[in-house]
């Protein structure tokens, strides 16, 4: 289920990068629907970072693409502002079963 969730994660934000006018319409809509400040600039300026976030140059030059040193530093960071005690090994929280058959 956690396979299908991240799978259908990635590819609507693959979507709304490549259809970003689609996708602030989508969410202005949503915005102004709950009373919430809707402006329109900003969310462009929000996908645009996520886009940055999401699509960091990596070795596999995947979106999505967990890189082991930025989650180590994330990790190191969490325990040292006392968010968490201790984390799971990169090569355990990271693994797949059918990691290199795609």
């Amino acid at each position: 289920m956690t396979e299908h969730f991240v799978t259908a994660s990635l590819e609507g934000w693959r979507y709304a990068f490549d259809h970003p006018g689609e996708a602030l319409d989508i969410v202005i809509k949503y915005l102004r629907e709950a009373h919430l400040p809707a402006n329109r600039m900003h969310q462009k300026w929000m996908l645009d970072r996520m886009r940055d976030l999401m699509t960091p140059v990596n070795p596999k030059g995947t979106i999505g693409y967990l890189m082991e040193q930025d989650y180590e530093d994330v990790g190191r960071a969490m325990q040292k502002n006392g968010l968490i005690r201790k984390y799971p090994d990169y090569n355990a929280f990271a693994w797949r079963a059918d990691a290199g058959k795609k």
